[in-house]
């Protein structure tokens, strides 16, 4: 499957899980900081999804313009809009440490897929 499809499924599935009521959510707590951990993986994985969509070529990618609109519209704008809309689901609410999480995961997301743009076996 194309990296776009692999985006639109992730996406929709961090959608799903950050809006969903807060009363249908079970009530596991394994330990105090878990959806600090939960968050900073969805959206890790959102933003080396988002990263390369559209792009084909490997070659100093960072100077892509096509890389920075994806990194901006693809997720990072998710990542704040998702937390934000939060507050407006029963029983969950905007959290700003949450917010900062995110933020510092898609960071990270941008820096993996710079690293190691693409995984073949699995994206391309």
């Amino acid at each position: 499957m194309r990296r776009i499809v692999w985006f639109g499924v992730w996406l929709s599935a961090c959608a799903v899980a950050m809006l969903t009521p807060g009363s249908s959510l079970p009530d596991v707590l394994v330990f105090s900081f878990q959806d600090k951990i939960i968050h900073f993986i969805l959206f890790l994985v959102l933003a080396y999804l988002g990263m390369g969509v559209g792009i084909k070529e490997k070659v100093e990618i960072w100077k892509k313009k096509r890389l920075w609109m994806n990194f901006f519209l693809l997720s990072f704008l998710p990542s704040i809009i998702l937390e934000t809309a939060q507050h407006l689901i029963p029983n969950r609410s905007f959290e700003l440490n949450d917010l900062i999480i995110n933020v510092l995961s898609v960071i990270s997301g941008l820096f993996g897929y710079l690293y190691r743009p693409s995984c073949k076996f699995i994206l391309d």
